[in-house]
């Protein structure tokens, strides 16, 4: 009887170091595609990432992206049109500013701004997709983890009582 060894998985390959979790809210018009169209090649991409397609990037409320960090996100991306390009007559400025109030609030909270990506007009194509999502994973993983405990925080912050 021969028995297989299961394929080696991302986090076998890395060190036993896990691929981040990435939630990634993209535009059905512009990144929404990218996504699908970089699914259809087989580019190689990030595991630990996933979509949800929204009609809008304006529809993206900051109150989201606190609630996807507080579920075990490491980092989230904003991804809709060109700025100039929406179907929306122009509602992705709205979320671009939007966006740019809340990089400030996670900065403020100790989150910290690089876990926000927003990116306008990009990731039309699945290439570009799919190396938007591999370069944003990789600065991800380079990060401390946000869901990483120390031994101070198992203990409730008090390592040392006498």
């Amino acid at each position: 009887m021969t028995t297989c060894a299961p394929e080696k998985t991302t986090q076998d390959r890395e060190g036993d170091v896990a691929a981040p979790k990435i939630l990634v809210f993209s535009c059905r018009w512009c990144a929404g595609i990218g996504a699908d169209d970089a699914g259809r090649q087989r580019l190689p991409m990030p595991p630990g990432f996933r979509c949800v397609s929204m009609e809008c990037a304006a529809g993206i409320d900051p109150d989201i992206v606190l609630k996807a960090f507080s579920a075990g996100a490491e980092g989230v991306a904003v991804l809709g049109c060109h700025l100039d390009g929406c179907r929306y007559n122009q509602a992705n400025h709205s979320a671009a500013k939007r966006m740019e109030m809340l990089a400030t609030l996670l900065e403020t909270v100790g989150i910290g701004a690089d876990r926000l990506l927003t990116s306008f007009g990009t990731a039309h194509e699945g290439h570009q997709f799919a190396e938007l999502m591999r370069r944003f994973s990789l600065k991800i993983a380079a990060m401390p983890s946000l869901t990483r405990r120390d031994s101070a925080d198992a203990t409730g912050g008090c390592a040392d009582d006498d």
